[in-house]
């Protein structure tokens, strides 16, 4: 047990809390305990070459016809190192004995309260009843002796084979636990107050009296170890380490800047094949860093781009800046958020990691909605709900902006999107929708013409649709969105290609947009060359626009080269990482929007294939990528494919470049909002989603990379 990549995982039937978890000694074995007071025995099986956690029995413990809940209610669990029974200490103050493996009650051998408190002074027992079992613990060199402790502070050494109380330990205080010393000469109770108490545990019949009450605690097994030279704190929300041998005891600093609980997460993104050398840069870095994230000046906020480089040492030096006017003074627009944050003047010290070099500000000050990074062309592109802009961060210049706002979208222009504001968009939205489809009903209804025509077209159309049912799906009615529908000009999704973007004979770089609207920007770019890349401009026009018919939101962008393969990453080809493009064949552009996937060649931007998600299945993207996914039994093969992740919790495996279904997934469920809108995909078929505002579940869609645990116990 205990051995780094040893992981099992077990999963109850009821959707209840686990209470407690315990060990049965030298068995493979444990017991749960659940919040509906239920008892569940797991053991360790191998099955196909690797150990798995199997549930082998479950329980609950009844009480007499008419006793009260309490009187079962289990509070303490001890597994006994014979592994043949557990003893289960309950609110009403008796503690039940139950075989293992079949969790049979042995009723002869229940301790029950009253026999407790037999020999106990009676101004204590007036004082105080038992109330419930708080901790149970076994003698470490008597198992025979079992240590009982009831929540109002009274404690009780056991005789199991003579089955009564061989000593009694009178506290004042609120018992929370207890801890055996090894030798078994001493023990530790913890209680509310914050309080511990030493006390000592002697061979005749005297009363014990504690040897030491020390304020505070920290309610963890350190008494069980003779020198021990580390504590480790459970907290609520942490795990900390004490160095006991320094003087002080302080803290053991963490592999980490800041607990993941300290602050929910927010934003997610997977990098794949990191060279080892740099990531060997960035946790040599992270060593050196000495404060908290929590603790820094906020340096960044919604409108504003930080370009990030990685130094291996503190330094000190000045942030440029430059802003983007995305409005471009067109008029008509007036800003009625909060105004941009003022810059810092003068130079900034850094400690060693990324440290920014350059910051971009957006006017108006509207929250960032997409970034893309291309290193090679030391370019970035930014997007908010007013537009997009290029930020060439090599020369420190603005490349261009874009306005994408429709004359309309005056939300836009009103500060940060609420959820009032959006709750007032989507009703607009979907009472135009209603009005627009009445009205186009009553335009094909108040049509002119013989009724024995209509009749006849009518029949002839109900005998072609019949038979064309069986060759093609039904398909929902979609309604197109209103180009005057808010937040149109939101810009979703940011992609540089290389690709063929004006002809067929020159490839060139490229940026291309989508927004909320259903709209594609692309824009040709001129990067000059390395030995002049310091001296000439970045140039960039305007190329091509797209827009969609039904204007869904454009959730994904690429471009297929002349193999109908993904173009590969920045630098990928330069690292050995990727193939180099082809750049022989013709290439494709593959748009991905809210409703429907749609293929269109390049350079000519004319529609090949499409998809249609919405009016066959239902549901809408909210997620996608191209994944690879690799052979599970031979290295040879391995194809890319689309994975989607929709609106339902899904995941869809769509076939590139001829965009069929391949498989489904049921995912997340779909109440779960914040889980599908946390979900990150990795490039070899696994993802990751949010089950906390700081807790990640891996997933994994690959037969070649599974995240299943597979480890075998002998």
């Amino acid at each position: 047990y205990g051995a780094p990549g040893v992981e099992f995982m077990g999963l109850h039937e009821e959707n209840n809390t686990v209470m407690q978890i315990h060990f049965i000694p030298d068995q493979c074995q444990l017991v749960t305990l659940l919040d509906d007071n239920s008892l569940h025995l797991w053991s360790l099986k191998q099955h196909s070459g690797a150990s798995e956690l199997r549930e082998e029995h479950r329980f609950t413990l009844k009480g007499p016809p008419g006793s009260p809940p309490s009187a079962t209610q289990i509070t303490a669990v001890l597994p006994h190192s014979s592994r043949e029974v557990l003893y289960l200490g309950t609110e009403s103050g008796n503690i039940f004995v139950v075989e293992l493996p079949s969790f049979r009650v042995v009723e002869d051998r229940t301790i029950t309260s009253e026999a407790v408190l037999q020999r106990v002074p009676e101004d204590y027992c007036n004082r105080r009843s038992c109330e419930l079992v708080e901790a149970l613990r076994e003698h470490p060199k008597s198992p025979d002796q079992i240590l009982i402790g009831y929540s109002r502070g009274l404690i009780v050494l056991w005789d199991l084979q003579n089955n009564k109380a061989t000593h009694h330990f009178l506290s004042s205080q609120q018992l929370e636990n207890l801890y055996w010393q090894r030798d078994g000469s001493k023990f530790i109770s913890c209680h509310y107050d914050g309080s511990y108490t030493q006390w000592p545990v002697c061979s005749d019949n005297r009363q014990p009296e504690p040897l030491e009450n020390t304020v505070p605690y920290v309610n963890l097994a350190s008494a069980e170890f003779d020198d021990p030279s580390a504590m480790v704190v459970l907290a609520e929300e942490e795990l900390v380490v004490i160095d006991l041998k320094t003087a002080g005891w302080p803290a053991v600093h963490p592999p980490y800047l800041a607990s993941l609980h300290c602050s929910a997460i927010t934003c997610s993104h997977h990098v794949s094949n990191i060279p080892l050398k740099l990531w060997e840069r960035i946790i040599s870095a992270g060593s050196k860093q000495n404060i908290h994230y929590s603790n820094m000046p906020n340096v960044s906020s919604s409108f504003q781009v930080l370009v990030m480089e990685l130094n291996d040492e503190d330094a000190e030096h000045v942030v440029d800046h430059a802003e983007a006017d995305l409005l471009q003074d067109q008029e008509g627009y007036r800003w009625k958020g909060h105004e941009k944050l003022k810059t810092r003047d003068g130079s900034v010290r850094f400690e060693a990691g990324f440290q920014p070099f350059v910051l971009v500000q957006c006017q108006p000050p509207a929250v960032v909605t997409s970034l893309a990074l291309h290193s090679e062309w030391k370019l970035v592109a930014f997007g908010t709900s007013h537009g997009f802009g290029l930020f060439d961060h090599q020369q420190k210049r603005l490349v261009f902006v874009k306005c994408t706002l429709h004359p309309s979208d005056q939300l836009a222009l009103e500060g940060p999107l609420s959820r009032v504001k959006s709750l007032k968009k989507s009703l607009r939205q979907s009472f135009r929708r209603i009005r627009r489809s009445r009205v186009s009903s009553r335009k094909r209804r108040g049509g002119s013409g013989n009724a024995s025509e209509v009749q006849e077209a009518n029949a002839k159309f109900d005998q072609d649709t019949l038979q064309e049912m069986e060759l093609a799906p039904v398909q929902r009615k979609i309604e197109a969105r209103s180009a005057e529908d808010s937040f149109t000009g939101f810009v979703r999704t940011l992609y540089f290609a290389d690709t063929f973007l004006r002809d067929s004979s020159r490839h060139c770089p490229s940026l291309w947009a989508g927004t909320n609207g259903g709209t594609v920007y692309a824009f040709s770019l001129r990067v000059p060359p390395a030995e002049r890349r310091m001296d000439e401009p970045v140039k960039a026009e305007q190329a091509k626009e797209i827009q969609l018919m039904h204007r869904a939101p454009v959730v994904g962008i690429l471009v297929l080269d002349g193999r109908s393969t993904p173009l590969p990453e920045p630098l990928e080809v330069a690292h050995d990482l990727s193939k180099s493009p082809d750049m022989q064949g013709s290439h494709q552009l593959l748009v991905v929007s809210e409703e429907q996937f749609k293929v269109f060649t390049l350079p000519k931007v004319s529609s090949k294939l499409k998809l249609k998600l919405t009016a066959l299945e239902g549901c809408r993207v909210r997620k996608v990528t191209v994944a690879n996914f690799g052979s599970c039994k031979t290295d040879d093969y391995s194809e890319n494919d689309l994975a989607v992740l929709t609106n339902l919790g899904d995941i869809q495996i769509i076939s590139l470049p001829f965009l069929k279904l391949q498989i489904r997934y049921p995912c997340i469920r779909k109440e779960d909002v914040s889980g599908i809108a946390s979900c990150v995909f990795t490039k070899y078929g696994q993802g990751f989603y949010l089950i906390s505002p700081s807790e990640f579940e891996r997933f994994s869609l690959s037969t070649k990379w599974l995240v299943e645990p597979r480890c075998i116990v002998d």
